[in-house]
């Protein structure tokens, strides 16, 4: 809190600084001109006009040099930040990509060497590892690499809506992108998917339910048999969206008459009441 007042005190200092600069010179003109009425001397006859086109040009000179030089310091001190800023971006982003090429490496030895992909109760502790390493893994991402991770967890057969071996019950899928992707017979059950991109994307038969939709773009998307029972779709955009057949019962944030203004269909729907959409 203290840093934030001293940098807003040294932004107000500089215009109160040429202020103060323009109100001194004004200052000097007067007294000079006081002087020379008082005392007369050899400039004595010089009008209020002649002595202010002496004295101009000095003070001219003397704000001009000191706004330039302002001016410079400003554009240098900003073009510093810009470039602390965007050397800090590119590092965060080299971290984000370490973090999870290593958790990939990490999950690719879960399964070829742990047997991670099997449901026997002696790998139990294995599913436990890989479910904490998910868990812990995403919050240090961005959204693009969110859905890299859900990518590899679909592509490698540990979320499917029946059996999933990776359970992301909680997990933190906020403004993932995971839109234009087939995520068809997927397990996000209870995952946090606030704001996340699935613009596009296909949920046939996938499992959402419990899950934390604010604000989520789901745009076009294609939701098929998607189990939504109780999931939170507060401010989510569903323009366009194929709700055929999808159990949206006690859907939280959105009323039946928004869901039939936006929706591309609702056929066969179990709508929030529990009543069948013709």
């Amino acid at each position: 809190m203290e840093a934030k007042l001293r940098a807003r005190w040294q932004k107000a200092k500089r215009p109160l600084a040429v202020i103060g600069l323009i109100v001194a010179l004004v200052v000097v003109i007067v007294l000079i001109f006081i002087e020379v009425k008082l005392y007369g001397t050899g400039f004595s006859g010089k009008t209020l006009w002649e002595w202010l086109q002496l004295l101009i040009i000095p003070a001219v000179l003397a704000v001009g040099g000191y706004a330039f030089t302002y001016t410079t310091s400003r554009n240098e001190r900003a073009a510093t930040e810009k470039r602390t800023q965007a050397e800090r971006d590119i590092s965060l982003d080299n971290q984000r990509e370490a973090v999870l090429q290593d958790y990939i490496d990490k999950m690719a030895e879960l399964l070829l060497k742990d047997h991670l992909s099997e449901l026997k109760p002696e790998y139990k502790e294995v599913r436990k590892i890989a479910r904490v390493r998910t868990l812990t893994v995403l919050p240090r991402l961005n959204g693009n690499r969110k859905g890299s991770v859900l990518q590899f967890l679909y592509e490698s057969n540990l979320i499917d809506r029946d059996n999933p071996i990776v359970d992301l019950n909680g997990a933190d899928l906020s403004h993932a992108d995971l839109g234009c992707v087939n995520w068809d017979h997927t397990n996000l059950r209870r995952a946090n998917l606030r704001k996340a991109n699935l613009w596009g994307a296909c949920l046939m038969r996938t499992t959402l339910k419990n899950a934390q939709l604010q604000k989520a773009d789901l745009r076009g998307s294609v939701l098929t048999g998607t189990d939504l029972s109780f999931a939170n779709l507060r401010n989510a955009d569903l323009y366009d969206t194929d709700l055929s057949f999808t159990d949206l019962t006690g859907i939280q944030g959105i009323t039946v008459e928004e869901l039939k203004k936006k929706a591309r269909s609702l056929q066969g729907a179990t709508m929030p009441d529990g009543s069948k959409h013709p």
